[in-house]
């Protein structure tokens, strides 16, 4: 991960630098410095970054709101089921 990368995964999830810094414990300059290029973006950084992606886009995934077909779909799954269950 480059610091581009680093910084648009901050974005993705909906973070500052200070708040990354702040959450993983140092100091906002040490963030920016990596980012700047000033200091050497750490692998736990990125690693810590990652894992925070993946809960993003899972959290994402299981809370979504659903999708209209998904809405529609079950709405028919449950009329077709009263039809058989009815009798």
């Amino acid at each position: 991960m480059n610091t581009n990368e680093f910084r648009e995964g901050l974005a993705k999830i909906g973070w500052k630098q200070t708040d990354f810094a702040s959450w993983a414990g140092v100091t906002p300059v040490a963030v920016s410095n990596w980012l700047t290029g000033d200091a050497p973006l750490p692998l736990w950084a990125q690693r810590t970054l990652e894992l925070l992606l993946k809960l993003h886009d899972l959290n994402n995934e299981v809370f979504a709101p659903p999708t209209r077909a998904a809405r529609l779909a079950r709405r028919l799954a449950k009329k077709e089921s009263s039809l058989f269950h009815d009798n």
